[in-house]
């Protein structure tokens, strides 16, 4: 991730003084050399606070006291940024922010006011860096060292401070702290590239899939236990099948559900009209029942046939009643007729109007008369039909009356039949008792279907494995640990390149040291030929210098991956210190014409050396940022370093302008 400073500034309390800026190359390794209490070890906890840190470790009193903003501005592959944040109240954190975004930014003279907040600011670092949108240990996981990576995570990856830089048990920033510690190891495969965001992603699915099979698989677990009950009913069903003779099969027990299943739906398919046991001493008490049931069926068909034909004399009586009232009507009508046509045969004109202009007046009413004459002749007719209904109608209902004594006497037989002979008792029952068992058979017939095939439980859990397997190929645990294998090991023998040029013992510049991810440490081979880490080598030249080498190794490594998350730049503080000790006292209380012994010379040279070469070969595609003591004399002749200011006689990061 292209992240280099360009800036670092402090807005000072009096608005009529110019904020303090302090430049920075891109690319090269900058260099603020200054006595002591200058401000130098202010640099990291500033640019830590501004890039959004949730407390604040810049030094109190003048520092804090002058200053009213502090801020630094950043290029990224497209545009500058600058980044300022107010000046902490004791010891609560601001949470204005500035934000301001452009081709190059011009640093203004005051701060306007806020636009941003702390989390609208780790918003939009998180975006540039391409943090991944989820946590390790799924949606329902509150666990803090698995949370979702964020920025602020990287900052132990670019910091060396000064109680950093030479640790022999702690080599990255603020991972003293459980919290950050565990969640830096959690994440460095995938700061590292082992993992991508489809790893990411295809391992949290995993966890959310496991956790829904479990779940269904307990279910299905009880469906199974409920479908062995089920599938015992069943078997019970279909032994009494067997006994009413509705079943020939003989192995019950071995067959599976869905055999079990076929023979129900065709015991059910032809339900008999009577038992079919075939028992010799009930084969006559089988024939008494079936000639007593076949006269049953008779008499009940002949009494149903009587009611229906006499229920269609009675309709057809009732129509013919309603017919001859209506024709009554008529033929009264036509008696009125037969009067007019009286009339006009006594009148010589029209028999209307008695004009004589109209000769076929008579003649008309004559028609009229006959027609209705013919209707009066067929209502006469008709009048005598209901009197053939009413017969049969009577008729009907003596046949009626005769059947059902005869069901009466039949009923009264079978009663007795079934009180004297126990064969036909029994039988009865039994096939009373085999309706109802079909009946029970039947309804239990869906409900073992559902459960035979596992249902829609059974397909979620197959369609869920099918991914279950498929996600596992993406998340190759072996490739995963192949490729961060692979990873340390590059780095480890990047380290080892940059020992040779650094104050470390000679044997440490032959074998590659192990980096190891999962304790955020380095271990050495020693002469015993074990591994052994930091911590137990001796010498804090060593461990500082393993640190230099360690983040030069990684910041290579980082540029080399297609996509890297982590700024490229790492900022060192005083680096050289574990050399101090040997300075002569008036030496360390003037601080102002420092002068190491030779071979601490050398190897402080061979620090600025090592991180400058690195840079260069990396075509200046990060950048480093050193605060030390030591000065031009020591890394004046080295290609690659950016001499920032000098910060001795008086010139400070804060200028002595604002508060003297």
């Amino acid at each position: 991730m292209n992240f280099q400073l360009l800036q670092l500034i402090i807005w000072p309390k009096n608005a009529e003084f110019p904020p303090r800026q302090v430049n920075f190359q891109p690319g090269m390794l900058n260099v603020i050399t200054g006595a002591s209490r200058t401000g130098k070890s202010a640099i990291i906890p500033i640019i830590d606070y501004c890039l959004a840190s949730g407390d604040c470790s810049i030094p109190i009193d003048t520092i804090r006291d002058f200053a009213s903003w502090y801020g630094i501005v950043f290029q990224t592959d497209y545009e500058q940024v600058l980044l300022a944040r107010r000046v902490p109240l004791g010891n609560q954190v601001s949470n204005d922010f500035y934000l301001l975004r452009s081709a190059i930014v011009s640093v203004p003279l005051t701060i306007p006011d806020k636009n941003e907040t702390t989390d609208g600011v780790k918003n939009y670092l998180n975006t540039i860096s391409g943090m991944p949108y989820f946590n390790l240990g799924g949606e329902d996981d509150k666990k803090a060292y698995t949370a979702r990576l964020s920025f602020r995570d990287l900052m132990a990856l670019i910091f060396q401070s000064q109680d950093i830089v030479a640790n022999q048990n702690i080599l990255f920033y603020k991972t003293h702290a459980h919290e950050h510690r565990e969640k830096l190891r959690n994440w460095f495969p995938f700061i590292l590239g082992a993992e991508n965001l489809d790893t990411l992603k295809a391992r949290q699915r995993i966890q959310v899939i496991e956790k829904r099979l479990n779940q269904l698989r307990r279910e299905f677990d009880k469906t199974k236990a409920v479908s062995s009950a089920w599938k015992a009913n069943m078997e019970g069903h279909l032994r009494v099948a067997k006994e009413y003779g509705l079943l020939q099969e003989e192995n019950l027990q071995n067959a599976d559900p869905e055999a079990l299943l076929n023979m129900a739906r065709q015991i059910l398919q032809v339900i008999p009209e009577h038992s079919l046991t075939e028992f010799k001493d009930i084969d006559t008490a089988n024939k008494n029942i079936a000639d007593l049931e076949a006269e049953e069926r008779y008499l009940s068909a002949e009494i149903g046939l009587v009611k229906k034909r006499l229920s269609d004399v009675k309709r057809l009586s009732t129509g013919l009643t309603d017919y001859e009232s209506s024709i009554r009507k008529r033929v009264d009508r036509l008696q009125i007729s037969k009067w007019l046509e009286e009339v006009s045969t006594e009148t010589s004109g029209c028999p209307a109007c008695g004009s004589t202009e109209h000769p076929n007046g008579k003649a008309e009413l004559r028609k009229i008369a006959s027609v209705f004459s013919t209707i009066e002749q067929q209502s006469k007719t008709l009048a005598e039909v209901p009197t053939s209904f009413s017969r049969e109608e009577q008729r009907l209902n003596q046949e009626l009356e005769t059947l059902i004594d005869n069901k009466k006497d039949f009923q009264r037989r079978f009663d007795l039949i079934m009180q004297t002979n126990s064969e036909a008792r029994a039988e009865f029952q039994r096939r009373k008792n085999m309706y109802l068992f079909l009946g029970n058979m039947q309804a239990s017939l869906a409900t073992f279907e559902s459960l035979v095939d596992g249902g829609e439980l059974q397909t979620e859990i197959a369609l869920l494995e099918r991914e279950y397997t498929d996600l596992m190929a993406t998340i190759n645990e072996y490739t995963v640990r192949a490729r961060i294998d692979a990873a340390t090991a590059r780095i480890a023998q990047g380290v080892l390149r940059h020992l040779k040029t650094l104050d470390v013992e000679s044997k440490y510049r032959e074998v590659a040291p192990r980096f190891d991810t999962k304790d955020l440490n380095v271990s050495v081979l020693s002469n015993d030929n074990h591994w052994h880490y930091l911590g137990q080598v001796g010498s804090a030249s060593n461990w500082v210098s393993f640190h230099i080498a360690l983040m030069c190794a990684l910041q290579e490594y980082f540029l080399s991956q297609p996509v890297s998350c982590v700024p490229s730049f790492v900022i060192f503080d005083q680096p050289s210190q574990v050399y101090f000790p040997k300075l002569k006292r008036n030496q360390i209380a003037t601080e102002t014409d420092l002068q190491f012994p030779d071979e601490d010379v050398e190897a402080v040279k061979g620090m600025f050396k090592t991180i400058a070469d690195s840079i260069r070969a990396m075509n200046g595609r990060w950048q480093s940022i050193i605060l030390d003591h030591a000065d031009d004399t020591i890394y004046g002749d080295i290609e690659g370093v950016h001499e920032v200011e000098v910060w001795r006689d008086g010139n400070k990061l804060i200028p002595e302008a604002w508060y003297s």
